[in-house]
């Protein structure tokens, strides 16, 4: 059974900023009936949440904050607020300094695991989406390994689909050992080979991956195997349409995935 298509909202947030009510409009007419927030540009919370019940569209996730310290409330109320089942970091707390050593590694897993039991009373379940730089090994073992040793298979890993290619791993083995954590997964496409470097950037809705090169690509026009992942991801119940940025019409970027993953069978969506 197809999985449901959503859309990393970051990939408009240039739009969202223009005109969120628009943007939104646009994205549910294209047929979305799930979205993936990762903050507001344009808007508010509260405003979004008015909009998106206006519209038919269900925010399940998000990119967020971990409801950790003093953090804690806002994230949960947020989040019941706003309809969200599971609240995924876009990036882990402390950016790549999280991947310095395994010392490290191991205290962000604890965070998480503390995040984790904040978040279960309220019906709230956590996650992880990687790049490419948390993948690499550290002290003879992939950083994501200490991930999922250290913390319980309720705290989920959405996959990033090309970072997993780019950190020269197959998508598909990468999907089959996360196993039934991979309820939500990236299915990013684009020229995983491309020349340029990736580096960090810091935006008003905290730190992001920029490049000096554009590799990203619409849903099926690039280099990354997303048939293949689809095929072993038994526990796949959102599919994610996420670009970073593109050359083009980030619209018809978004459309162009949309429509590929549904008519794939990847996929379904409200058209």
């Amino acid at each position: 059974m197809a999985a449901s298509i959503s859309v990393q909202l970051y990939s408009v947030r240039e739009q969202a900023a223009a005109d969120y009510e628009g943007t939104m409009r646009a994205i549910a007419e294209m047929g979305f009936e799930y979205v993936e927030p990762a903050g507001y540009p344009g808007s508010s919370p509260a405003e979004a949440a008015k909009l998106f019940n206006a519209l038919g569209l269900k925010a399940v996730s998000c990119h967020g904050a971990l409801p950790v310290g003093a953090e804690k409330n806002r994230v949960i109320e947020e989040a019941l607020m706003l309809g969200h089942k599971y609240v995924i970091t876009g990036c882990p707390p402390d950016f790549k300094e999280n991947y310095a050593s395994a010392d490290a590694v191991r205290a962000m897993v604890d965070l998480y695991c503390e995040a984790a039991q904040n978040a279960d009373p309220h019906g709230l379940r956590v996650g992880y989406h990687n790049h490419d730089w948390d993948l690499v090994e550290i002290d003879g073992k992939r950083g994501y390994r200490y991930f999922l040793e250290g913390t319980p298979e309720t705290v989920l890993w959405e996959a990033d689909l090309f970072w997993v290619a780019r950190a020269g791993l197959d998508p598909a083995e990468f999907v089959k050992e996360i196993g039934t954590r991979g309820i939500c997964l990236h299915f990013k496409d684009g020229i995983v080979t491309a020349e340029g470097e990736f580096t960090e950037a810091e935006t008003e809705d905290g730190k992001i991956m920029v490049s000096d090169s554009t590799p990203f690509l619409p849903a099926g026009a690039g280099q990354v195997d997303l048939l293949g992942a689809y095929a072993v991801a038994e526990h796949l119940e959102y599919a994610v349409v996420e670009l970073d940025s593109y050359e083009g019409d980030m619209m018809k970027a978004v459309q162009e995935s949309y429509t590929y993953l549904t008519t794939k069978g990847i996929a379904q969506g409200r058209k």
